[in-house]
């Protein structure tokens, strides 16, 4: 295919949502049937450009300004995260029902979300990601205005630090693309930067992050195609560090430090899930289980746990496709999906989470405390999953927005493909680890068999079929199980969550005499910002040009 077909991953979903307002206008009820259409023929499009070659496929379309280009590039990881985007968005948007405006902004959220991994540079993807977020705010708020949704300005602030990184690498290394950056224009304070945008535009906190909050709304609409969208960016930057960085990090501290805090984010999530009040809450602890996982695994600095990081993300990605689409009622969709997201063999989630903890005993010294520390993180996550099926359903969304036996079908398949672990890796996280650390050493093999390591070999195939074949014997023979309520206790309390719930209520009604009202009303600010027009943004630039030149 000519290199100017590499737009069309991204041209698709823009012509997708033009469509779809059009018939909106029109007055024609077709928005899933052209959602669906559009988006699937994206994924379409994306697979026949890489499949046949398999190799980094470029183009140049120009100038962004100031010396940077208008570049795109789709190479192992772009094809990896693209799918992990993509795939979860085109199974939301063909299911959920949507009005044509609510539908015209996720078909352009996805664009954005696609445009940023495809980007061949660090400014372009700054410019599509905060695109993509945007879109997403506005998603939200077109849904539903009155419910919790993550600031507007957190989420830009991720995107202005990348911009702030890639204009820092376009000065002092006379390029922000990806494939050029010299190694020493990547120091210890650009990469600070870096990692911090990647942690808030993710939310990979120990704290309940966005991805968590999103969950509590009554509709699960915005909130799914959000975080298949706005999700997985996060990890693709710290993945491009490693491209940028001639496949490491610039010190092994930084690291260390990333993989702790990914146990910790996989541990707050297993903490808060065992502790959840509603099966609703449980759910949107799931997400941030694997995401902290997966920050684990990337973080590391190693050929395997690179790649056990991507493979859990590409669980979570079905997961996300999953989840949204649950049903309230308890039965045997939520069971397994619940089984799946837990990490039960032999699931995929199982597999790349043995793998995970491999990665960090084979990096050894600090790194394989964590390995422990993550293991134990993995049982309290089991523990919460066992409590979650007798929990209550919580505040419920529309029955018109479940799919019942599709998010039953895509958790299965999370168990299913446990045995074909070798083939996911080789499909999906090996291409991505060619690119993002050529010529690492200790990298592993996988196969349809079996994936072998520095240390060991892992016969997926042989090992994780025959307990999938006895786990299909068992429901066939017992019918499908009885889930009833049950009330039964945490594991251990969490104390600093409700402090923080009474600090937080605290903030919230705590009042200013009304002269000062609009000076911390951040909302209002939002708003002033967003709805301003173009002279208030020039006398701004000129308070802004006054200031630094002073």
């Amino acid at each position: 295919m000519p290199s100017i077909a590499l737009l069309a991953p991204v041209v698709i979903p823009l012509a997708t949502a033009g469509a779809l307002a059009l018939c909106g206008v029109a007055g024609w009820k077709i928005g899933r049937l052209v959602l669906g259409v559009g988006s699937w023929g994206a994924i379409l499009v994306l697979i026949a450009l890489w499949a046949p070659v398999r190799a980094t496929q470029e183009v140049s379309l120009g100038q962004l300004g100031f010396g940077a280009p208008l570049h795109l590039r789709l190479d192992g990881v772009g094809f990896a995260f693209a799918l992990m985007v993509m795939v979860p968005s085109a199974v939301l948007l063909t299911l959920q029902p949507r009005a044509w405006q609510e539908g015209t902004v996720a078909a352009l959220g996805l664009a954005a979300a696609v445009l940023a991994v495809e980007a061949g540079g660090v400014l372009l993807t700054a410019l599509a990601g905060g695109a993509a977020a945007t879109l997403a705010v506005i998603q939200l708020d077109v849904e539903d205005p009155r419910a919790s949704r993550p600031p507007w300005g957190l989420l830009l602030a991720a995107w202005l630090a990348l911009s702030w990184v890639g204009t820092i690498l376009q000065v002092r290394g006379g390029t922000a693309e990806y494939g050029a950056v010299p190694v020493s224009a990547l120091t210890v304070p650009v990469f600070i930067v870096l990692a911090a945008a990647a942690l808030t535009a993710s939310g990979l906190f120990p704290w309940r992050g966005w991805a968590s909050q999103l969950w509590g709304r009554p509709a699960l609409r915005a909130a799914g195609m959000s975080v298949a969208t706005i999700y997985p960016l996060g990890f693709y930057l710290l993945v491009r560090a490693y491209d940028m960085g001639d496949g490491h990090y610039p010190q092994f501290w930084l690291q260390a430090v990333l993989a702790a805090l990914g146990v910790l984010v996989a541990f707050g999530a297993a903490a808060r899930a065992q502790a959840a009040s509603t099966r609703r809450e449980y759910l949107g602890e799931v997400i941030p289980g694997l995401g902290g996982f997966a920050l684990m695994g990337i973080s590391l600095g190693t050929p395997l746990g690179l790649v056990a990081g991507l493979a859990t993300l590409s669980v979570g990605a079905l997961l996300a496709a999953s989840l949204p689409l649950l049903p309230d009622r308890a039965g045997t969709a939520s069971l397994v999906a619940i089984a799946a997201a837990a990490g039960l063999p032999p699931g995929l989630a199982f597999g790349v989470r043995v793998i995970g903890l491999e990665a960090t005993f084979e990096a050894g010294n600090l790194l394989g405390v964590l390995g422990i520390a993550g293991a134990a993180t993995w049982i309290v996550s089991i523990i919460a999953a066992a409590r979650a099926i007798g929990l209550p359903a919580g505040r419920g969304h529309p029955a018109s927005e479940t799919a019942p036996r599709v998010a039953m079908g895509l958790a299965a398949a999370t168990v299913v493909l446990g045995p074909a672990l070798g083939l996911v890796l080789a499909i999906l996280a090996m291409p991505a680890l060619a690119d993002a650390m050529p010529g690492a050493i200790g990298v592993p093999a996988a196969g349809v068999t079996s994936v072998v390591t520095v240390s060991t070999v892992l016969p997926a195939l042989a090992l994780f079929t025959p307990v999938l074949l006895l786990a299909v014997v068992a429901y066939i023979g017992a019918g499908p199980p009885l889930v009833r309520a049950q009330a039964r206790p945490a594991l251990f309390p969490l104390p600093a969550t409700q402090l923080i719930g009474r600090v937080r209520e605290q903030l919230r009604t705590a009042t200013v005499p009304d002269q000062y009202r609009s000076l911390v009303d951040l909302r209002a600010l939002e708003a002033v910002a967003t709805g301003g027009g173009p002279l208030l943004w020039l006398a701004a630039l000129v308070a802004l040009a006054f200031a630094v030149t002073r």
